[in-house]
């Protein structure tokens, strides 16, 4: 093997494991600190971390709807700090327990950021006590040249106490009680006023 052919064997070597490394990332969630309970509302980053030159990005988000009611989707710091940008929330769907289409992209013949932050945020309510996953799927992310970056996703789940003293009142419930107790102390004070008669 000459010199010029090993020279350009350790060049594809490069190019075909060193560089397709570097263009490669991962997507994560960043849960709450601290005990969650049934209605409370929290926040769920979605984080990425490794890029070089993302420009745009889109994914999924699945939950368990009987557990959790997503409530809004904002756009995350990490793009901005390229320039300007176009968001897009995505789809709630408390039915079947999924935001899609959440996406983002940077704008104009710039180049993609690079490092990690949070992409974007997801504020969800807490309906119920128990376990929810909370699933990352359809990564599509893609550099200034539009072209296909690696993403690899980690999924993670999230713990809901009970609300305290069991089951959060309905406001209904609550009306009718707060109505039984004002009955309640108009007829004490007749009696009362019937007592000193």
């Amino acid at each position: 093997m000459t010199r010029v052919q090993m020279f350009t064997s350790i060049i594809w070597i490069a190019v075909l494991f060193v560089v397709p490394a570097c263009f490669a990332g991962t997507i994560s969630l960043s849960l709450p600190p601290g005990a969650i309970s049934a209605g409370d509302t929290f926040t769920v980053g979605v984080a990425a971390s490794g890029y070089t030159d993302l420009y745009a990005f889109q994914f999924d988000l699945a939950y368990n709807p009987s557990i959790l009611s997503a409530v809004s989707v904002s756009e995350g710091s990490f793009l901005l700090t390229g320039g300007t940008t176009f968001f897009i929330a995505g789809a709630i769907d408390n039915a079947t327990g999924v935001v899609s289409g959440t996406a983002d992209t940077l704008l104009g013949a710039i180049t993609g950021v690079n490092g990690g932050g949070i992409l974007a945020s997801v504020q969800f309510l807490a309906l119920a006590g128990g376990s929810s996953p909370l699933t990352l799927s359809n990564p599509l992310f893609l550099s200034s040249g539009l072209a296909d970056i690696a993403t690899s996703t980690s999924s993670d789940s999230v713990t809901i106490n009970p609300a305290a003293g069991g089951t959060i009142p309905e406001p209904a419930t609550v009306g009718t009680l707060s109505a039984g107790l004002v009955a309640l102390f108009l007829v004490g004070r007749r009696r009362a006023a019937h007592v000193t008669q």
